[in-house]
């Protein structure tokens, strides 16, 4: 297939599928609906040489980079230290879901099989690629194919499990509200102002082109400050920490390859390394995948529900809060903001009401988020991948 008709099917695949996983709400993801398509274009006759013939995998790795900059810019450090609750059960949370696999699911799907899954199952897209990476260079395609699996289908564990355990905390919200207790402004994090050490651009400079030159240059320097330590520390973690450290020294911008206008691009390349596993999938691997699937994702959740416990009592939180902001690391953004006001809206009450509950599991279910699927599952992924 020649590159602008692979480029062409691989566009219409993803916007079918994010037109559907609109319409559901992020309920059904727009990875599991891209997968299922893929499945089904390779298995009816396209060629399995499909993402090859789009000239777009050898960039990736790049654009991975920048996205991990890009991630970086958008982090808050003063906003996560007014929480740092929220940041410490979400982690300690996703940490215990992980050990679980470790621990409860290996005996039974095999070790290699156990660690690649704790990387998508902590986190997102880069997290899974880190673990793919290791299990390409291993020559093991179904571990592969299972760690797309995973990234695809973990919103269907995640969300429900979010949901439920918000509206619980959500009841108990409404009873705060009817016993007099409101809201205060002073409890919103990350409205205090930092100066930079760097000032701003001048407005003329304050271009596409300057914002992805600096975008690439901090992820250039991230690279080969990790060749230097002789990748002791993962590349796609050095590239996050120093997307935080220009970005609080005011060299980048907040959202930088947004305002870039190249986050799309970005985000389009860097998805072929997930699906380009699907190409030699068969139907009988993905059924015997389907077991250990559903034996990780019972680790998982067990391993979260029995670390809410303690958590809660650590950390002053309710169980169910707990629980909620530990699964956010099995749902991401914008599945963190729907599940809020879908909670909000379905407790009913007045508008002062449901804007009393959103204020307090918002926030926090944002956070929470941003710590486990940007953050915390880059660490994670790139330490537990050396035990491959």
């Amino acid at each position: 297939m020649d590159q602008l008709s692979a480029l062409t099917v691989i566009a219409l695949v993803y916007a079918a599928a994010n037109l559907l996983a609109m319409k559901t709400r992020a309920r059904v993801s727009m990875m599991f609906i891209c997968s299922v398509i893929f499945l089904a274009l390779f298995w009816s006759g396209v060629p399995t040489t499909l993402f090859e013939d789009s000239k777009m995998v050898p960039l990736a790795t790049s654009f991975i980079a920048l996205l991990m900059v890009q991630m970086g810019s958008m982090m808050d450090a003063r906003k996560l230290r007014e929480e740092w609750r929220t940041v410490a059960v979400s982690f300690l949370g996703m940490c215990a879901g992980a050990g679980a696999i470790l621990l409860a699911a290996s005996p039974f799907i095999g070790w290699d099989y156990a660690v690649a899954a704790t990387g998508p199952v902590s986190g997102g897209v880069v997290a899974g690629l880190i673990m793919t990476e290791a299990a390409d260079a291993k020559g093991l395609t179904a571990i592969g194919v299972f760690v797309t699996m995973l990234l695809t289908v973990q919103g269907f564990f995640g969300i429900p499990i979010a949901s439920n355990c918000l509206l619980h905390e959500g009841k108990k919200l409404k009873a705060r509200f009817a016993a007099g207790e409101r809201a205060l402004a002073a409890g919103q994090p990350g409205t205090s102002k930092w100066e930079k050490l760097i000032p701003p651009m001048p407005q003329r400079w304050q271009t596409s082109y300057v914002y992805i030159a600096k975008a690439f240059a901090v992820a250039w320097l991230s690279f080969k400050a990790a060749s230097l330590l002789g990748d002791a520390v993962h590349p796609f973690v050095m590239a996050l920490l120093f997307g935080i450290v220009f970005h609080e020294l005011g060299f980048i911008e907040t959202n930088i390859m947004t305002l870039g206008n190249a986050n799309g691009m970005v985000m389009f390349a860097i998805m072929i390394p997930i699906y380009i596993r699907l190409a030699k999938a068969t139907p009988r691997m993905i059924l015997d995948l389907l077991g250990p699937l559903f034996i990780v994702f019972g680790a998982t959740v067990a391993g979260i529900f029995i670390a809410s416990i303690l958590l809660s009592k650590i950390f002053k939180y309710s169980w169910g809060l707990s629980a909620a902001l530990s699964a956010t690391c099995m749902i991401g953004f914008p599945g963190t903001l729907i599940i809020s006001e879908e909670v909000a809206a379905q407790l009913g009450g007045s508008d002062e009401e449901r804007e009393f509950v959103l204020s307090h599991v918002l926030p926090k279910m944002l956070i929470a988020g941003f710590t486990t699927v940007t953050i915390a599952s880059v660490f994670l992924a790139a330490f537990l991948v050396k035990f491959f």
